[in-house]
């Protein structure tokens, strides 16, 4: 590591301002401070996690180009280097610390995204992603003690050793600044020290109101005038405390003290980050030269943005797709999943670009995608369009039945066909039952797609209907009643068909036949039929053959409920086939499993036969 930092750093040597331009010795003393700043923070804090957003952020970012030749700070960059590297987190630590991470900031996205679906007008508020779309060197020091409790103590904590080599780091960073103060000729306030460090950190983390933190900043305003850093949180702090002037004020004193001394800056990147919300705070301007200065900010937002930073990613796709400028919105987002910084979330917003979603419902449709993602997790991707079209058809987005057509058309899903069928149901005109009986004999024909799309879309639909969905009540008693991607169940469907009231006369009708079926069923059973239900076996046998299938359900129905077998075969049969009664695959099978465990063959073959039946549908 020591010969590739050489390497790197020895480019200093060459680096200087153009001979037609007088050197600024701000950007020597400003990278002086970014290195002060990094060391205080890491003694500070004690923290390995700290360190490594230290080394990625400030240390391994400098721009080299910009500061001029200089054996102090190269040596001293040099020996930062070599500390920090060290001591850094290992790739595997990383991606820990990245998991708990990524987590928490998809949990702050969710929230600000809520918000503005609650409270969105006709334009896309960019202001309300500030909270959660913090750049990538602010994000850990933000929840520093959130997750710290969900990690090993071992993974964070610097050792004795490394603390002292920090101090020792310290000391010399002391010598390099009385060097290079004199060298350039600049006043001592220009240099940052410990105790105005410690002052101003705690004030940054502990003041208990925006307005005690702005004044207390105030205050120090004398030792930090020169860090640009400063004043990006005056102006924050500001902001938050309602001083629009000092915030604007503050800004502008960051512009002007502020110098490219990084590759990429995480403060120039917030800085502009809310100006940039600034000028959009009350809708996207119209006029061509607003719409410059922003295409600027953007500009700057994305130069300052590193690889691994999928939320501010997410901040300028949602900036760049509310000015219309779509096909820069979606490379930002398709540069978190590219690159496998953030899926969840980008993958959601970008499908709603693709879409073509109107900017003021981005937010509430990134949302829905995104539990809608989680619902169908598992499911198979083949029936992933069509399961997102039942969900539409749910929520009654406009086209959705339009859709449904069109993909049932052209598909194999049999989820696209039962949620049209449903649409068709509710619209209670006996008109449609020729449509209905269609719809059902397509889905019936589906069979083989039916256990892998069905049981992959349970959740979703259970999801909506348990929220109060009718169609999604409707669909999810049609999957209990007939066994579809989950295990039969006439009391659950029952349950669900109940739900819909009397808004709903397919499901009244299944109800009540639902009922019939668990009244016979449930009949006493006596160990051993008498010579009268022998009897009434054999009369109900008589009808049968005599095609009067109603008395001989009648009759087959007392037998079978007092516990004679060949009754309860007959029954599975009258059933299966419609014959005296509706035809009712589940009564049907409870009646043969019934006789097989009396130990009769032929219930038991036609178990077997009836496994892998697709059962025709109850119709009303």
């Amino acid at each position: 590591m020591r010969k590739f930092t050489g390497v790197v750093l020895c480019i200093l040597v060459f680096a200087s301002a153009s001979p037609a331009q007088e050197y600024d010795p701000q950007y020597t003393m400003l990278a002086l401070n970014m290195a002060i700043v990094s060391v205080h923070r890491v003694l500070s804090t004690a923290d390995r996690i700290i360190l490594d957003q230290e080394y990625q952020n400030i240390i391994e970012n400098l721009n080299l180009s910009n500061i001029k030749s200089d054996k102090e700070i190269e040596e001293l960059y040099l020996k930062l280097m070599d500390i920090t590297s060290q001591r850094k987190l290992h790739d595997e630590e990383r991606k820990t610390v990245e998991r708990h991470y990524t987590l928490r900031m998809q949990n702050r996205l969710a929230d600000s995204l809520s918000h503005l679906s609650a409270g969105e007008g006709e334009h896309f508020n960019l202001a309300g992603l500030l909270a959660s779309c913090v750049a990538s060197y602010f994000r850990y020091q933000s929840q520093e003690g959130e997750i710290r409790q969900e990690l090993s103590e071992s993974l964070y904590m610097l050792k004795a050793e490394d603390i002292t080599s920090f101090n020792d780091m310290q000391k010399q960073l002391l010598s390099s600044s009385w060097k290079l103060m004199n060298k350039y000729h600049l006043p001592d306030e220009y240099r940052l020290g410990q105790k105005t460090m410690d002052d101003f950190y705690r004030t940054i983390e502990e003041a208990d109101s925006p307005a005690r933190k702005l004044r207390m900043l105030q205050a120090m305003e004398y030792d930090f005038k020169v860090y640009p850093p400063y004043w990006y949180y005056r102006a924050v702090t500001a902001q938050e405390a309602g001083e629009l002037q000092e915030a604007e004020h503050s800004f502008s004193m960051f512009d002007d003290v502020w110098r490219p001394v990084l590759r990429k800056d995480p403060y120039k990147l917030e800085v502009m980050k809310y100006r940039l919300c600034e000028l959009v705070r009350n809708g996207m301007p119209q006029d061509d030269e607003a719409r410059r200065r922003i295409i600027e900010m953007l500009k700057v937002i994305r130069d300052n943005t590193l690889r691994d930073d999928w939320v501010n990613n997410i901040f300028a796709g949602a900036a760049y797709f509310a000015l219309g400028e779509k096909e820069k919105g979606i490379a930002c987002i398709q540069a978190n999943i590219d690159f496998g910084t953030e899926h969840e979330y980008s993958t959601a917003m970008l499908s709603q670009m693709n879409k073509g979603v109107a900017p003021a419902v981005l937010a509430q449709d990134t949302l829905r995608a995104v539990k809608l993602s989680r619902l169908l997790d598992g499911l198979k991707e083949e029936y992933t369009e069509g399961a997102l079209a039942v969900a539409d058809y749910f929520d009654g987005r406009p086209g959705a039945v339009e859709y449904l057509e069109k993909l049932a058309g052209s598909g194999n899903n049999p989820l696209v066909v039962h949620a049209l069928r449903i649409a068709e149901i509710r619209k209670n005109t006996p008109a449609n039952f020729k449509r209905i009986t269609e719809l059902a004999e397509r889905e019936t024909a589906l069979t083989g797609n039916i256990p892998a799309a069905y049981s992959g879309a349970l959740t979703m639909v259970k999801s909506y209907a348990d929220g109060g969905n009718l169609s999604a009540q409707i669909f999810l008693a049609d999957m209990y009643q007939y066994g579809l991607g989950t295990a039969e169940n006439i009391s659950a469907a029952m349950a669900y068909y109940a739900k819909t009231g009397s808004a709903d006369i397919y499901s009244q009708h299944m109800y009540l036949n639902d009922y019939v079926v668990l009244s016979e069923i449930s009949g006493k059973e006596e160990p051993k039929p008498d010579a009268e239900i022998t009897a009434g076996y054999e009369t109900g046998m008589k009808y049968y053959g005599q095609g009067d299938y109603a008395n001989a359900y009648e009759c087959f129905l007392k037998s079978a409920q007092a516990g004679h077998v060949d009754s309860m075969y007959m029954l599975g049969q009258l059933f299966e086939n419609g014959r005296g009664t509706y035809n009712n695959p589940s009564a049907s099978r409870k009646w043969y499993q019934r006789a097989a465990e009396h130990g009769h063959e032929n219930a038991k073959k036609a178990l077997e036969r009836m496994q892998d039946q697709r059962p025709a549908w109850q119709l009303w």
